[in-house]
């Protein structure tokens, strides 16, 4: 099984996992920030790496085969208002459960999708969001009942193409990690099998991650130690 970004550049040209460009909104009551919620706005080069395994979950002739890939990370850089470019995106070995595999893969054709980084807090949960809008898709493929198969899939938050995250401060009681850092968490996300997929790959699932978000203490230098702080 392989697994690569399979969006034409013509369609949609540069990734989240993330290319974000904030809307006017969100650049007026969103700010990225050094540190804590009293630190200096931030903008530069950023790193969100997941904690544990990336799972998902897909039904094959009415069985559920569930998957998982070592890791998954992207690298971009952005603004403190939230506007941003994903520069270069990879994700780790994967299994699933009815014997496929996949090596390491970096992601090629990084598609141009825009978003926004949103401060929206809710009690007892987030303190805002990450929404990834466009068409973002990936391929697996594999050898199963004596056949080569090819599956496309298609990442879908509400029944809208595209992906959405919760985010969550290093301090939050609620964040899904105990790591001291900035976080996200995926919400509400379905692969979605798209036309020219083989007639036998597995259906529509789920896909779950939590993942950390660092920027770099000294720009350019490729270390991503900096923590962030999400405010208004």
């Amino acid at each position: 099984m392989k697994i690569r970004s399979i969006l034409p550049t013509s369609a949609l040209a540069a990734c989240a996992v993330i290319a974000m460009t904030a809307t006017t909104a969100s650049a007026a009551t969103t700010t990225i920030r050094q540190e804590t919620a009293t630190g200096a706005p931030y903008s530069g080069n950023w790193q969100v790496s997941t904690v544990g395994p990336v799972k998902f979950g897909i039904t094959f002739l009415g069985l559920n085969v569930t998957g998982t890939c070592d890791n998954a990370n992207l690298k971009g850089t952005i603004t403190s208002a939230g506007n941003g470019a994903l520069t270069a995106a990879s994700i780790g070995a994967c299994t699933t459960s009815n014997g496929l595999s996949s090596p390491p893969t970096d992601l090629g054709d990084l598609p141009g999708n825009t978003g926004h980084v949103t401060y929206a807090p809710v009690s007892g949960g987030r303190d805002g969001t990450l929404a990834i809008d466009g068409d973002l898709t990936f391929k697996l493929e594999g050898d199963f009942l004596f056949a080569h198969r090819v599956c496309y899939y298609g990442f879908r938050t509400n029944n809208t193409p595209g992906l959405s995250f919760d985010i969550y401060n290093r301090d939050n009681p609620n964040r899904p990690l105990p790591n001291d850092d900035a976080q996200g968490k995926s919400t509400n996300i379905t692969l979605v099998k798209l036309t020219g997929s083989d007639g036998l790959c597995p259906n529509n699932g789920t896909l779950n991650a939590s993942a950390i978000a660092r920027g770099e203490s000294t720009p350019g230098s490729g270390t991503f130690d900096r923590k962030l702080y999400l405010t208004p």
